[in-house]
């Protein structure tokens, strides 16, 4: 089976190391297309065994699965110019939260579905969040799933639920790490520690952090709750967290959702434009 990357930006390269390094496809069945050809041929540095693609018609006509790592219009557009040229065995994936399976389905003649992958994936951890559009099989279905289990772990998220999901998923390692960037920036401006040694400390207590987890030796409330010891200092830095902390968060889920909604209105526009056409 040969799989096929449009797009080899930050997560359509995550996708490509995941697979490789996972061992859940050779680099010699991976084909790889991008806008800018010297992009993808670097990857070859790594991955001696790639193919790069200069075409996405060469990718049709090659690629049993494909994965659209692209932006959503420019997604629309692929795959408004693939359609026609993929059979019912070929499978598409959008990596893209606005971009819906029905999306797909209305512009193309072959199986479709969506991977919303996460930078975590990058080293075989992490999840991966799919959603089926009518048209895959089940074979394809338990194929893709079987896939993602070796680099991740694939939950099936409704079509509801995927915007917030993926703000937990994809956009969690983002918004954690301003987290500790500002942590690092409060402890620097209250006690004038160095930045070096603040960003070592937070980020070797993280390590340990993932590891406690991990192991199952606590989760996120018994550990706060070991480390919060009644009465002590840790308690007093809980409350000035908990009194900015929560709605800033409320706010962040208003905001991915409005731009979300925005975006999932725009590619409606697209296709039914694009139908309309032909």
């Amino acid at each position: 089976m040969n799989w096929g990357i449009i797009g080899t930006g930050n997560m359509g390269t995550v996708i490509l190391n995941a697979l490789i390094e996972s061992n859940a496809v050779d680099d010699r069945n991976i084909y790889v297309n991008n806008r800018t050809f010297l992009k993808a041929y670097q990857l070859k540095e790594d991955h001696p065994g790639l193919h790069v693609l200069q075409t996405v018609d060469a990718m049709a006509e090659t690629c049993d699965v494909i994965f659209l790592c692209t932006k959503p219009k420019e997604i629309i557009s692929i795959a408004h110019r693939l359609n026609g040229q993929l059979n019912d065995k070929q499978l598409v994936i959008s990596i893209t939260s606005s971009i819906s399976v029905d999306h797909l389905q209305q512009l193309l003649g072959c199986q479709t579905a969506r991977m919303i992958p996460s930078i975590t994936n990058r080293v075989l951890h992490g999840t991966t969040l799919l959603t089926f559009s009518s048209s895959i099989t089940e074979e394809m279905k338990q194929m893709l799933t079987q896939t993602c289990k070796l680099f991740s772990d694939p939950v099936e998220v409704d079509e509801q639920y995927v915007r917030v999901s993926s703000d937990l998923v994809s956009c969690g390692p983002a918004f954690i790490s301003y987290l500790l960037q500002t942590l690092i920036k409060g402890a620097q401006e209250q006690t004038g520690v160095d930045e070096k040694t603040a960003t070592q400390l937070v980020e070797t207590m993280m390590i340990g952090y993932g590891k406690l987890l991990e192991e199952g030796i606590y989760d996120l409330n018994s550990l706060k709750e070991k480390v919060m010891v009644k009465g002590g200092i840790t308690g007093e830095g809980m409350k000035a967290l908990e009194l900015c902390v929560p709605d800033g968060f409320n706010e962040v889920f208003k905001k991915t959702h409005e731009k979300f909604y925005n975006e999932q209105n725009h590619a409606d526009e697209l296709v039914n434009e694009l139908k309309t056409k032909n």
